[in-house]
């Protein structure tokens, strides 16, 4: 249950009371109990026993907040594709409490569905086996194929879309303050000048949109990656939701990174993964599809879009403007969910249900921003920082520093003479990203020709003539 279904149940509340808190949370979003305590509707030592620093085991089927008929379905469903299956392994798979699969199992036994599996006499000498297992009755595999046939979601159970808006809320990206230091830290193996690390500060810690432009090779991406690396601390991410009888699957192994548990890691409801706030990057081929609910017609569950996997998170455009959408398409699916940081997401029934809007979206191009949005957008991405054309101090230190990533002797009297040939007499800009290439073909030269590699005169006119074609 959420925080709101667990105070009117315990009576601290009724349903009427609620009513301001409810709306003023509606209408500027936040965290229930913030709300509660700022229209003075709760004591804060009456609150604090239903507020969880993480999600709390639940105890019954009314804490899962589920249908136990989901619940019976999935149990079925996982126990199809196996010859037999113990309480304890079921609990594990379906993450939840182990006396409640007892009492699953101990209905779908009763309706004639499942049945206990004779042990051989290896098992019973095994004491891990000594739990009983169950298989599926014939009667049991039609119900079970019946049920993969509406729906082949086999995983974790559900969480309620509910207590989902709870945890986005409770772990908004809003609350985070990431310091100056931290910042220095993540940028530690690169080049960037003070005065951006400073726009860039006070950029994260509003926790709203970063709009990252200027010329091509200069570190947009870099940054935009960086900035998602400086949060250091974990949230709750949960594998699946389920809103008005649908699953939509939204924990994946790409987006978000998992925790490793430490014996002072509270026990919590397993539903949910402990992670590293996500960093989700969608590039040139992400589409208009992909910010909306994927409907798999095989598999008949959902696939959560971008923007959901990046609640708590960072959501990173790379090359804003060159995506199979059209950037006016993008702004105008977002214009309301950047201003109100809520989304609406549509099932193929046509029920539609509001989802929460929580994360940092860093766009990064090198097209004119103006070219791209209208000024009613542009408006609502708070922070707009041009990303640059590097000093030739600062293209010296990067040419030092990838000169010792690939332990090269680094002559700077050598880098500013071919400085002086190819860039100062031809009027060329000094780019972040040219220095790697000097260096690198160098090496696969040297590789081919079974040499040292080595920078000098020749070399790099070998290298920076055909690079620098005009």
């Amino acid at each position: 249950m959420n925080l709101a279904q667990r105070i009117v149940k315990a009576g601290v509340l009724e349903a009427e009371q609620l009513a301001p808190a409810l709306f003023r949370q509606k209408k500027s979003r936040g965290y229930l109990a913030q709300h509660l305590l700022d229209l003075n509707l709760v004591e804060p030592e009456v609150l604090a026993p239903f507020v969880h620093a993480f999600p709390p085991m639940p105890e019954t089927f009314e804490d899962l907040g589920l249908p136990k008929d989901l619940l019976i379905q999935l149990i079925l469903k996982h126990a199809f594709y196996r010859d037999s299956v113990s309480c304890q392994e079921m609990a594990h798979d379906m993450k939840i409490p182990r006396r409640l699969v007892d009492e699953l199992f101990a209905y779908l036994k009763g309706q004639g569905y499942v049945q206990v599996k004779a042990r051989d006499a290896l098992s019973q000498t095994n004491q891990i086996a000594l739990d009983m297992r169950y298989s599926l009755t014939d009667s049991g595999k039609i119900y079970a194929d019946q049920c993969l046939e509406a729906n082949r979601y086999v995983g974790p159970a559900p969480v309620p879309i509910e207590d989902y808006w709870d945890w986005v809320e409770a772990q908004s990206i809003n609350q985070v303050k990431v310091e100056r230091a931290r910042l220095k830290e993540v940028f530690v193996d690169y080049v960037v000048p003070d005065h951006l690390v400073t726009k860039l500060g006070p950029a994260i810690n509003s926790g709203r949109s970063i709009f990252l432009f200027g010329p091509s090779g200069n570190g947009k991406t870099l940054i935009a990656n960086c900035i998602g690396h400086a949060y250091q601390d974990a949230v709750y991410v949960p594998s699946a939701l389920f809103v008005y009888g649908q699953v939509i699957r939204l924990y994946d192994e790409l987006n978000h990174q998992p925790v490793p548990p430490t014996p002072e890691t509270p026990p919590y409801d397993r539903r949910w993964v402990l992670c590293r706030r996500p960093i989700v990057i969608a590039g040139g081929e992400m589409t208009e599809d992909a910010l909306e609910l994927r409907f798999n017609p095989h598999l008949k569950y959902y696939e959560a879009p971008h923007q959901m996997r990046a609640n708590n998170g960072v959501f990173i455009i790379d090359d804003f403007g060159r995506q199979k959408i059209t950037p006016r398409q993008l702004l105008n699916r977002w214009i309301y969910p950047l201003e109100s940081r809520q989304d609406f997401c549509c099932l193929h029934t046509g029920q539609q249900f509001g989802v929460p809007f929580d994360q940092l979206i860093v766009f990064s191009t090198n097209l004119n921003p103006y070219s791209l949005a209208d000024e009613a957008f542009l408006r609502r991405i708070r922070h707009k920082i041009f990303v640059g054309y590097v000093s030739p101090d600062q293209y010296l230190e990067i040419f030092r520093r990838i000169c010792a990533e690939y332990q090269i002797t680094f002559d700077p009297e050598v880098i500013r003479d071919m400085m002086a040939r190819y860039y100062v007499i031809s009027s060329r800009h000094f780019c972040a990203c040219h220095p790697r290439s000097p260096i690198q073909n160098p090496i696969y030269r040297a590789r081919f020709l079974e040499q040292q590699p080595q920078l000098t005169s020749q070399e790099l006119d070998y290298v920076c003539q055909p690079y620098f074609f005009q």
